[in-house]
């Protein structure tokens, strides 16, 4: 027989008995609903934390910070001059594959700071201003730093709230708003900032000298609820003159001492990010990623996932129980016509492929109905949860956590018709060995 008509003729037998072919494609759609939103359930819920963790800072993004050098056990010292923070160690970085931009950062606090009739205090970063569009960043109002810039300064957002009148009532937060009128007040002080003077005084503890800079604000930065918002940045070279004015003298003792208090390393892949942590980790370098952290999750939400997956699983063993018992039914009410069948001519071969033609078009057709199903009920769940959700993980939008990847479809279909054509195996045996004698004089 050429395999068209076999397919031909195992449709025709299904049509034959709608209601039993409907309910044992009903037992794969269940089953293939339950696999797919089940998992897509753990897809979603894996991408709303890397979405949470996403406004911390970049996947690709290496914090490298200061080591506490005075916690290293003595005799160490080849350790301690291989973890400064210098342009020996920025030359190093850049050389490292996967690595595609290096930012170095002074960081310097201003015990004393004033603007207008604020008082306060400030956080001030030095950053090569070229560097702030690499990073990302992005002013809510006015400007970022220019390379001709010298007393200019960009402040967070949120950089009003290290700030009071001294005269005032108190501006700090009460129980007689929420957060997020305390954090829009805040961030309204912050506007009002823009294009004034701030007067930090930064001083050496050791030698109690000091000095006062005047910065002119030319940019605003986002109300975002991460570091950048509660900081300031100034250029460079300017705040690179007065960490040589905060050095005590045992920071002069040294002959490989810190240049920089922080250095942010891009790289080009999530992949790289992982790698070059912990290599850098290995040389004794203090270092952060947000990759590194979301990798905990990522390994729960597999096991998650597979968890899920496997509950449905398990309603798609019962469909094919179903199927099993559907052919071995149609097997006893057509001993007849597979008598006639072989009697004509019609090989085991031929046989055994249109019982299992007719349990893979079960498989396939309900795992068709059974994706078409679990579209619509995403897109419900995503309907009925994504604000809440979005609220929840603190993203400000609503989130999906019901996705259904491309993947996952092509999954869902190929493995209903596995479970079909296994499921078939057993009756087109059956049919197989059934003697056409035997056959004929039963009926």
């Amino acid at each position: 027989m050429v395999k068209r008509d076999i397919l031909s003729m195992a449709a025709r037998n299904l049509l034959r008995r709608k209601s039993r072919t409907f309910l044992t494609m009903l037992g794969v759609l269940i089953g293939t609903t339950s696999i797919v939103v089940m998992v897509s359930l753990g897809i979603g819920l894996q991408e709303a934390q890397k979405a949470m963790y996403a406004q911390w800072g970049s996947m690709n993004e290496i914090t490298v910070n200061q080591s506490y050098r005075g916690y290293l056990p003595e005799g160490e010292d080849a350790q301690t001059q291989a973890v400064a923070l210098n342009d020996e160690a920025i030359q190093a970085f850049r050389e490292m594959e996967g690595v595609t931009a290096v930012v170095p950062m002074v960081q310097i606090s201003a015990d004393n700071a004033t603007c207008g009739k604020l008082q306060g205090w400030l956080q001030v970063y030095g950053i090569d201003p070229a560097s702030m569009e690499t990073l990302h960043m992005e002013v809510q109002t006015g400007r970022l730093l220019e390379a001709t810039d010298h007393n200019a300064l960009v402040i967070g957002g949120m950089l009003g709230d290290s700030f009071y009148d001294p005269n005032g009532n108190g501006d700090g937060f009460s129980g007689e708003e929420s957060w997020e009128e305390y954090q829009n007040r805040v961030y309204e002080k912050s506007l009002g900032m823009l294009h004034q003077k701030i007067t930090a005084e930064f001083r050496n503890s050791e030698t109690e000298k000091s000095k006062k800079l005047t910065f002119q604000v030319v940019g605003i930065l986002p109300k975002d609820d991460n570091s950048n918002s509660y900081n300031a940045y100034a250029p460079l070279d300017v705040m690179q003159k007065i960490q040589k004015m905060m050095l005590t003298s045992a920071d002069k003792k040294q002959k490989n001492r810190d240049m920089y208090n922080q250095i942010t390393i891009q790289t080009s892949d999530v992949s790289y990010t992982k790698s070059i942590c912990q290599t850098l980790r290995d040389q004794g370098y203090n270092v952060y990623s947000i990759a590194e952290s979301l990798e905990g999750v990522e390994d729960s939400m597999l096991v998650f996932q597979l968890a899920l997956g496997g509950i449905g699983a398990i309603t798609l063993l019962v469909a094919a129980i179903g199927i099993i018992n559907t052919m071995v039914m149609s097997i006893y009410e057509r001993t007849k016509e597979i008598a006639i069948m072989k009697v004509i001519g019609a090989t085991f071969t031929d046989i055994r492929l249109l019982f299992l033609a007719e349990a893979g078009m079960i498989g396939f057709f309900g795992g068709v109905l059974g994706l078409g199903f679990s579209y619509t009920l995403s897109f419900i769940i995503n309907q009925l949860s994504g604000d809440y959700m979005g609220n929840y993980m603190g993203t400000g939008e609503a989130l999906h956590i019901s996705l259904i990847p491309w993947w996952l479809a092509l999954f869902a279909i190929a493995f209903s018709i596995m479970i079909g054509l296994l499921a078939g195996v057993y009756p087109a045996n059956r049919a197989v060995k059934l003697s056409p004698i035997e056959a004929m004089r039963n009926n």
